[in-house]
């Protein structure tokens, strides 16, 4: 189990890769044998997960970091060279709620949303207030969603929301809510979505 930090304290690095559905658990089995090993030895490294994508061709870590060092900086393992290339970001908390005091990220049953908001630079700031007041309807109106962390892209042109739900099934309820509206949803006018549901199958940490 390791923790978000919703200070920001630490920083965010936020690896997503598209991978064969025959190559899934190779790849998650290198990025856990391979590169966080590797991780664990840094002097900046705080902790990560690994997360493969419900429909077999998504796999993505996040890590935390001292907030000054950018993972993107280190050396990946060759064994990865069987693999594409991630799409590696640097993130940080805008908003989060969670039933909890902390927000966990467990290896289990629970269901990750992760969604991807990609938007140009001058729209980040607006994304922000509206993803922030999102989370109290959505906190307030969703039985089984267990916590909901939005997270902006230091370049500018993505947020992220890390959501946990008690199952997909729940996860799936909301779609059909009233206060859910597909064709006028709350990052109209701002950015283009898209979003995947994983498992979390690894986590580690330096405690």
């Amino acid at each position: 189990m390791v923790q978000i930090d919703r200070t920001n304290n630490a920083i965010v690095g936020l690896d997503l890769y598209a991978v064969a559905e025959r190559h899934q658990s190779g790849l998650v089995k290198a990025i856990v044998e391979e590169q966080i090993q590797a991780w664990k030895s840094n002097p900046y490294f705080l902790s990560a997960s690994v997360h493969q994508s419900l429909d077999g061709v998504r796999v993505f870590t996040y890590s935390q970091w001292q907030p000054k060092f950018d993972h993107r900086s280190l050396p990946r393992p060759a064994i990865f060279g069987e693999f594409f290339p991630p799409d590696s970001l640097q993130l940080e908390v805008s908003a989060s709620r969670s039933v909890s005091a902390e927000v966990e990220i467990v290896t289990g049953d629970r269901i990750t949303h992760l969604a991807e908001f990609r938007m140009i630079p001058a729209n980040q700031p607006e994304m922000v207030k509206r993803t922030t007041a999102e989370l109290e309807r959505a906190m307030n109106n969703s039985p089984g969603l267990i916590s909901a962390t939005f997270h902006r892209s230091l370049d500018g042109i993505r947020m992220f929301n890390y959501g946990q739900w008690e199952s997909k099934e729940a996860f799936e309820a909301i779609l059909k809510q009233p206060g859910f509206n597909p064709d006028k949803p709350y990052w109209e006018g701002l950015a283009r979505n898209e979003f995947h549901l994983y498992n979390v199958v690894h986590v580690a940490s330096v405690s």
